[in-house]
């Protein structure tokens, strides 16, 4: 399994030829840091675009990448009804309950309910002072793509599993059983993110973290998140999993249990 984090919540995976696009967010401002890589449109290929929620930061592309690369779009219920009145045709929508299973050519996508983080005051105001005047140029975009509903994703490849989550709140009975090998965990969008984002880490307990969504992805709405008292409270709660901090557009394998940087 190969993944390369595309900036914000986005991930290229590749399973042998079946190529998944996860949050594909890219339609990042110039001032949008660190800089990433490519664009929506340099995505030649995909077989299968898989989607958390409906914000603009999570599906904003996904209309025009379905129709770029012809790619069948998952997602919740609701988000497809949005597409879908996007200009997504039907045959390239999947709506889903949040309870199945499915095999996608070479793995299996277990769908697991999931919620939404709630943003808190401090937050809210450290965005209003950041931003000030110039978040009302941006009012339409956030109103536009409500997040509906909310999923996670469990990929499993053989004895190899990898669970994304494209928002941090999770229903702790929900996610019991899962025990992923790597876990992509999002660290965004409340002023306490990093303990949030560690409690769903030391539930998850992983044998290998990734996180992302800290990025300054689209300023003055988003900010970048230190990520030091992640990590330091990941090693502190669970000594044993290994966090690896992503670079945007490096390319990471992930197989037998193990991550490594392909070509190191």
């Amino acid at each position: 399994m190969e993944l390369t984090w595309l900036g914000t919540a986005a991930f290229r995976i590749v399973v042998d030829k079946t190529v998944l696009l996860l949050d594909p967010f890219l339609s990042r401002p110039r001032d949008a840091r660190p800089v990433a890589p490519i664009d929506w449109e340099d995505i030649a290929a995909a077989d299968y675009i898989l989607l958390s929620h409906g914000h603009f930061d999570h599906a904003y592309d996904a209309a025009r990448l379905a129709a770029r690369t012809g790619a069948r779009i998952l997602a919740p219920a609701l988000v497809c009804n949005d597409l879908r009145n996007r200009g997504v045709p039907d045959q390239q929508l999947r709506p889903l309950r949040g309870v199945e299973t499915i095999g996608l050519t070479d793995l299996r996508v277990r769908v697991i309910p999931s919620r939404h983080i709630s943003v808190d005051r401090r937050a809210a105001w450290e965005s209003l002072r950041r931003g000030g005047w110039r978040l009302l140029r941006h009012i339409n975009l956030v109103l536009g793509y409500p997040a509906r509903e909310t999923i996670a994703y469990l990929l499993a490849e053989r004895d190899d599993t990898l669970c994304f989550f494209g928002s941090a709140a999770y229903d702790p009975a929900r996610i019991l059983d899962l025990r992923p090998g790597l876990a992509l965990v999002p660290v965004q969008g409340r002023s306490d993110i990093t303990h949030v984002a560690a409690d769903l880490v030391a539930e998850l307990a992983p044998r290998w973290v990734i996180p992302h969504h800290h990025d300054d992805f689209f300023p003055p709405l988003s900010r970048e998140v230190d990520l030091t008292p992640f990590v330091a409270e990941v090693q502190r709660r669970l000594p044993e999993t290994q966090v690896h901090i992503p670079v945007v557009g490096q390319k990471l394998r992930y197989e037998r249990g193990k991550l490594s940087v392909v070509g190191s």
